[in-house]
């Protein structure tokens, strides 16, 4: 039996996380509940461990870590463990190989009273092959308190902590784009690069800062105007504190004299440029008739960026209803709450995947094209060759033959007739005696469908 890990009784600020670099790179994704139930998990096991163990949760104390307020809890635990259990990472491994493995093997509810259980928990264990990974390391890996990232509320925060945490020797990584956006799973979710800068980026380097012992700065290298690489250059955060884009509206407290707390960070070019977008769509939103107090809601819960590509999209509808009944404020308001820029973004790539799929079948019906034109040429060739080598007495028989047939009607009445007036120089008799030839001189000259005739 699994002793339960009551944690209520545990100190969470000796929770460590070590983990392998190569985990830390690896590709996959996951809603913010279950990566925080897997980092509880890392946190519990021990990098010398043989072999992993299974861990015992009650489900209260699942509740009270991921902050759950349902009447349905059970409901909620049994999804995020079925959802844990179909999660796949992509690990690279030696060469070009890679593993592709999921993060547990089993979820078990365990009632109370099953099992000697004191209360309803939850038991899961490991993936086996895993192991490499998270026990026994003993060079390329990391370690980092667990509550570094208790209080992070973005799923790519985390996973971009964990990258850089892995690389903090280094001081600077970079990355190209498409390769960042493989590892963080984020290739479809945000295909324009503004939309992952603002989405990815930017709100991972303001948690970073305001919440954890790490801090960013980032730069682009582009190529043209294409933003092809982003370099990180990471520093230890020797001062947590809310970032400057949250704008408080209340003046702050005198610090007392004897704080000997150091001095907080200046702000740095992001915090800079989230407060200017905040201030920026406050200013849209009432242009677009929304009162301050909505709109100064609205930006609590939503980035600035998507704030204000809905205002300009709520704008654009508008201008769009050419007079109609439409109001702009509420217009404002639904497109924010309902990410209507995502909606358009889907229809648009929705589009775009039709054309490119009605362009693809045109580029291989014009490759068929050329394909049926180099045959037919082929064998136009081929068949030329073969009646010019016969002796005239063979040729002058085959042709007396095919003539048989066409006064007969056996290639049709349009040829019978036009033979019956022109002879030899009637259109198409001279086409219907190659394919009427080859076959009798061992020629594959079978006529492209729908062409009959015309070779």
């Amino acid at each position: 039996m699994c002793p339960s890990i009551v944690l209520s009784k545990i100190d969470r600020n000796k929770l460590v996380v070590t983990q392998a670099n190569k985990l830390a790179e690896a590709s996959y994704t996951m809603t913010l509940e279950e990566k925080r139930i897997v980092l509880l998990l890392l946190s519990l096991v021990r990098r010398d461990d043989k072999d992993f163990k299974t861990y015992r949760i009650p489900i209260t104390d699942i509740r009270d870590y991921l902050g759950l307020r349902t009447n349905k809890l059970y409901d909620d635990i049994k999804r995020v463990a079925e959802a844990l259990l179909s999660r796949v990472l992509h690990i690279p491994e030696e060469g070009e190989g890679w593993l592709k493995v999921g993060w547990v093997s089993s979820a078990r509810y365990v009632p109370k009273g099953y099992r000697g259980a004191e209360m309803a928990c939850l038991d899961l264990s490991f993936s086996p092959e895993m192991k490499p990974y998270l026990l026994e390391l003993k060079a390329h890996f990391s370690s980092y308190m667990l509550q570094n990232v208790a209080g992070l509320r973005s799923f790519y925060s985390i996973r971009l902590y964990e990258i850089l945490k892995s690389r903090r020797r280094l001081k600077t990584v970079s990355f190209k784009v498409p390769e960042l956006r493989k590892i963080l799973k984020a290739e479809t979710k945000y295909h324009n690069y503004k939309d992952f800068r603002n989405r990815v980026i930017l709100i991972a380097q303001n948690e970073l800062a305001e919440k954890t012992d790490l801090a960013f700065e980032y730069s682009e290298a582009r190529r043209g105007r294409k933003v092809v690489s982003i370099r990180f250059d990471i520093r230890d955060n020797v001062a947590s504190k809310p970032p400057r884009s949250v704008i408080p509206q209340t003046k702050p407290a005198a610090r007392p004299a004897n704080d000997n707390q150091p001095p907080l960070l200046p702000p740095s070019e992001a915090d800079k440029e989230r407060e200017r977008l905040y201030n920026e769509a406050l200013g849209e939103g009432e242009q677009n008739g929304v009162r301050q107090s909505v709109m100064r809601g609205l930006l609590g819960r939503y980035e600035p960026a998507h704030v204000l590509e809905n205002i300009e999209l709520a704008r654009r509808r508008h201008l769009a209803a050419k007079g109609k009944n439409v109001n702009l404020p509420g217009l404002t308001v639904a497109a924010i709450t309902g990410d209507f820029v995502a909606e358009d973004r889907a229809k648009r790539q929705e589009a775009e995947a039709r054309s490119e799929a009605k362009a693809q079948a045109k580029a291989e019906q014009e490759i068929e094209d050329v394909a049926r034109e180099e045959a037919r040429i082929a064998r136009r060739r081929n068949i030329n060759a073969k009646l010019q080598a016969l002796p005239k007495a063979k040729l002058k028989a085959l042709r007396n033959a095919f003539a048989k047939e066409v006064k007969a009607g056996k290639h049709g009445a349009i040829l019978a007739a036009g033979f019956a007036e022109r002879g030899w120089k009637a259109p198409g008799v001279e086409n219907f005696f190659r394919i009427f030839a080859a076959p009798r001189l061992g020629v594959d000259f079978a006529p492209i469908a729908g062409n009959r005739g015309e070779e």
